[in-house]
């Protein structure tokens, strides 16, 4: 996936989840082929406000729910030194990113690896 289409599906997570005052996330697929994970205002909730599908995913690392860190972008690239010191553990395969996810209350982010990413908001509003 090119570059500029990565910049502009974070972007466009970034900006919609900035618009939230909260929003709970969970891994909810898991393959070779994608990781979805999704968001929603509230767990009882069975309809998710947004989706975020990583494609192609080569290595996971961090928690399966967690809770918006509102005072953070919540998702952009990985620093070089991060990429640097994640391809040294486990060899991340050329053509891949290093996406990096700010959870509340933890000092560490959720990160993944994959050859792109799609986000789809399925209610644009959540909070109305």
């Amino acid at each position: 996936m090119d570059l500029k289409l990565i910049y502009n599906e974070m972007m466009k997570i970034n900006t919609y989840l900035k618009k939230c005052l909260w929003m709970d996330f969970e891994i909810c697929e898991m393959s070779f082929i994608k990781t979805i994970v999704a968001g929603r205002i509230d767990t009882s909730i069975d309809k998710y406000a947004i989706s975020i599908e990583f494609q192609q995913p080569y290595f996971i690392s961090g928690l399966f729910s967690w809770k918006l860190e509102d005072a953070k972008p919540f998702i952009e690239l990985a620093k070089q030194s991060e990429f640097i010191d994640f391809n040294k553990k486990y060899r991340i395969e050329k053509g891949n990113y290093l996406f990096k996810i700010c959870m509340e209350d933890f000092e560490e982010a959720l990160y993944i690896a994959a050859s792109g990413i799609k986000c789809e908001i399925h209610i644009e509003n959540p909070f109305s």
